[in-house]
C-alpha cells in the first residue's frame, strides 16, 4: 500500500469531486477495513491502479510476444478463428 511519502513524482494538487453520500460511506469503509491512514490515501491509490495497471512478468512477457507475432506477421484472422473452433454466427 501506498503512501504520501510515495508520491515523489510531482507536486500535490487539490482534486474536487462530488459523490453520493452512500458511496462516501461504502468508500470510507474500505479504506479503513484496508489500513489506510486517510481518504485521500485510498483514493490516490485507487486511482493509481486504475491508470498504471499492475502486469505480472509473465503477463508482461505475453504481451511483449503478442506484439512481436504481430510485427513479424504471425497472426490469424477472425474468420480463420472461426472456422478453426468450429464457431458459426447466429
Amino acid at each position: 500500500m501506498s503512501t504520501d511519502a510515495d508520491d515523489s513524482n510531482g507536486e500535490m494538487v487539490k482534486l474536487n469531486v462530488k459523490v453520493p453520500k452512500q458511496l462516501l460511506e461504502e468508500l470510507d469503509e474500505l479504506s479503513a477495513e484496508l489500513h489506510y491512514s486517510n481518504r485521500s490515501e485510498f483514493i490516490r491509490e485507487v486511482l493509481r491502479d486504475t491508470t498504471e495497471p499492475i502486469l505480472t512478468p509473465g503477463a508482461q512477457e505475453g504481451i511483449s510476444q503478442g506484439y512481436a507475432d504481430i510485427a513479424a506477421g504471425r497472426t490469424t484472422s477472425h474468420e480463420e478463428m472461426k472456422e478453426r473452433f468450429g464457431i458459426e454466427d447466429e
